[in-house]
């Protein structure tokens, strides 16, 4: 309640409002208050998302692929099954967002691969044999959610653009660490960073695909695939 008091003056009485109490209340929408008070909330959103994704993730792992239920992720990620729901509208929704988490990791590894491969180098031919070595470990981590990828390209739009789009901004990383040898690499370097890309993913994720056939040879070297794609993208640059 306020209490009012009669003021006058020269000019006639002015009522002036006086508080009784001196207490200052924020406004319920008040900035300042809104981090503090949600914070621990988004805090444990965040915590059981990660959880969704890990027990998801390890899932696919121990059973070779999407063989699971969203309840045994809510048993495995001890979520409940409202809160997968609340994120994921489906199985599905839930195994493509593990295979985008698994995608950045991949381009993260790539950049990493790229940038010591340049470090390492100083030709086209060892930059490129650095690079695909390094790269096939980095595809190796992840080869179950690469053949999971693509096996469900085929089917789903959804996968089908998150390989794609992992394929062109790789293409374009390549495609930088190139014109560091751009005078040993003659014609359209955009053209050829991107083929080079196409080769290298296929012909690594194809040696990382047990199902695939594959020749056999008498004293084959095991890492042959990787020495012939070597010697065959870095001729390819170079002509």
């Amino acid at each position: 309640m306020l209490m009012i008091k009669q003021v006058k003056s020269s000019k006639g009485a002015q009522a002036v409002p006086r508080a009784r109490h001196a207490m200052a209340v924020a406004p319920a929408d008040d900035p300042a208050l809104a981090p503090a008070e949600r914070g621990p909330v988004q805090g444990r959103s965040q915590a059981s998302l990660k959880r969704m994704l890990a027990a998801a993730r390890n899932l696919m792992l121990e059973r070779d692929g999407e063989d699971f239920t969203l309840n045994d992720v809510s048993m495995t990620g001890k979520v409940s099954i409202g809160s997968i729901y609340h994120r994921f509208a489906s199985k599905d929704d839930l195994v493509r967002a593990v295979l985008e988490a698994e995608m950045k990791e991949i381009e993260a590894g790539e950049t990493l691969v790229q940038q010591r491969s340049l470090e390492q180098s100083s030709s086209l031919d060892q930059f490129i044999s650095l690079y695909i070595r390094d790269f096939f470990e980095v595809l190796k981590k992840h080869s179950l959610f690469i053949r999971l990828n693509i096996r469900r390209a085929a089917t789903d739009p959804a996968a089908a653009m998150l390989g794609d789009t992992h394929e062109q901004r790789a293409a374009q990383r390549l495609h930088t660490a190139l014109t560091v040898y751009a005078t040993d690499i003659p014609g359209d370097l955009d053209r050829k960073a991107s083929y080079s890309m196409l080769m290298i993913f296929f012909a690594l994720a194809w040696q990382l695909t047990p199902e695939m056939p594959r020749p056999t040879k008498p004293q084959q070297h095991p890492d042959w695939v990787i020495i012939e794609l070597c010697t065959m993208i870095t001729s390819y640059l170079k002509n």
